[in-house]
């Protein structure tokens, strides 16, 4: 039997449009605003001083008037608003192999209308079942050349294969790497912010989750915000164009937030749902999705109600799913805006569908002034989020305290008290080796605890581990049980 068609360990895949091209371009001016704010702690002055050094970017792409440098400063509308936004690229490697010769590529995207056939390309090396012969049959010259360039970069390897997946028949949600979700009944599978084959330097990894190892569990995807680490279009991808992918919906995209509906479009998807918060459920096999506002995670602070462009916005859901198994509610990054708290959605999940058995959550405490003082190290969506509202330098200089962008401990205890929770568990923590816990669960799990004590509430945190289940017993008394070693 010929050998089959697999992405390999550390392989990696960059998109870049014309959104991200910007932000690079503009990031050192960003980095030495934030160096001379942290000195001069003076906005204004610190904008003059960086822009002396950076005129040729001040003058092609920002609006900033010298006699009120602070309240004028932004980038000039038409880049703040991208009438279009352009895939541009996909860069390619493998992390295990970072500085040898020859083992990066890239593929220029000149016309737009090629993106269904590389989505074609991904999906079928994606499946972990095709021979190299048995996927060039379906494929263009073109494409053909593309899977030649991507196994010459050890993205993708000719191999003997076989995967262990998700137990079959087992309801519960499984805990992928950082964001990542999947939920299962006996019969539906529901896939969140999928971020497989990592950009996060993940090569000495022994083991990891893998595209063929979610192979026919995954009947729909859904997408919580265009976040990097949450919305990874090259994961997305490898999956087929008649998956269903639910995302928050766009009123306008901008620097910060794409219209991802109309990337997926592009891309040859063709069951994209984009709903409004609190529509009607929508239902996949014995699944029903609560699509739920997500608030937080902005660069509108409580701290400045009267930003420049108060339309700038990272729009997100969060989702409440129900099975007859477990009613779970995913809060992903959220936090409190002023445009509304999570307490205020809590209230309404309580009110709507009484009991949750499940809220799952980023038990992080995340605010600018805990972002350092290396922005390239927090990646483009911090520079983003700085241009939509320089204001939040002032937060980001706070020693202590702070606006939080996210729930933090106290947070998520208190969404847990009012919709009366069973259960609490942490995700969304950074990728780590399966059977290991996120980055900061033992510090943070403990806190969470304190905090529900304090509230006098009786919800439990599971303290779970990368490739674990939180599964339903198949006892005469339903209830969850954590599921070690689940997908390994």
């Amino acid at each position: 039997m010929d050998n089959i068609i697999s992405f390999a360990r550390g392989a990696q895949i960059r998109p870049l449009n014309a959104s991200d091209r910007l932000c690079y371009a503009i990031q050192p001016f960003i980095q030495e605003i934030f160096d001379q704010f942290l000195a001069l702690n003076d906005l204004g002055q610190a904008i003059t001083q960086a822009a002396k050094n950076h005129e040729k970017v001040v003058d092609t792409l920002f609006d900033i008037d010298p006699n009120n440098i602070e309240a004028t400063f932004s980038l000039k509308p038409e880049f703040l608003f991208l009438n279009e936004n352009p895939l541009l690229a996909f860069s390619f490697g493998n992390a295990r192999y970072p500085n040898f010769l020859g083992k990066n590529g890239m593929e220029l995207i000149k016309d737009e209308s090629i993106l269904p056939e590389i989505h074609t390309l991904l999906y079928l090396c994606g499946q972990s079942k095709l021979s190299y012969n048995q996927i060039c049959q379906q494929l263009s010259d073109p494409m053909i050349k593309l899977l030649d360039k991507l196994i010459k970069c050890s993205v993708v390897k000719e191999e003997s294969h076989w995967a262990k997946g998700v137990p079959p028949e087992t309801p519960g949600v499984f805990r992928l790497q950082h964001a990542a979700l999947l939920y299962r009944t006996k019969t539906t599978g529901i896939l969140v912010d999928p971020h497989l084959h990592s950009n996060y330097g993940l090569s000495t990894l022994k083991n990891d989750i893998t595209r063929a190892k979610l192979e026919g569990s995954v009947d729909a995807i859904l997408i919580s915000h265009s976040h990097y680490d949450h919305w990874h279009y090259p994961t997305l991808m490898m999956f087929a164009p008649e998956t269903p992918i639910i995302v928050p919906k766009v009123p306008r995209g901008t620097i910060m937030c794409e219209d991802m509906q109309a990337r997926l479009n592009s891309l040859g998807f063709k069951q994209v749902i984009a709903v409004d918060w609190y529509a009607e459920p929508i239902r996949v096999g014995d699944v029903e999705i609560n699509v739920l506002p997500f608030y937080g995670e902005q660069p509108l602070v409580p701290e400045f109600n009267q930003p420049i462009h108060p339309d700038l916005r990272n729009w997100g859901n969060t989702y409440l799913l129900r099975t007859e198994y477990y009613t779970s509610w995913f809060l992903i990054d959220a936090g409190t805006d002023p445009m509304g708290s999570m307490a205020q959605v809590a209230d309404y999940v309580k009110q709507k569908f009484g009991t949750v058995e499940q809220v799952i959550s980023n038990f992080q405490p995340l605010s600018y002034n805990s972002i350092g003082t290396n922005l390239s190290s927090w990646g483009i969506d911090i520079v983003a989020n700085l241009l939509s509202n320089p204001q939040i330098f002032s937060v980001t200089n706070k020693k202590e305290g702070g606006h939080l962008s996210t729930l933090g401990p106290q947070g998520v205890a208190e969404i847990c008290a009012i919709v009366n929770a069973q259960s609490c568990l942490p995700y969304a923590d950074s990728w780590a080796e399966l059977g290991q816990p996120g980055v900061h669960d033992e510090v943070l799990i403990p806190e969470v605890e304190a905090a529900l004590r304090h509230l006098g509430c009786s919800t439990t945190v599971i303290p779970w581990t990368i490739g674990d289940g939180y599964v339903t017993t198949n006892g005469q008394i339903p209830g969850q049980v954590l599921l070690k070693n689940a997908i390994s």
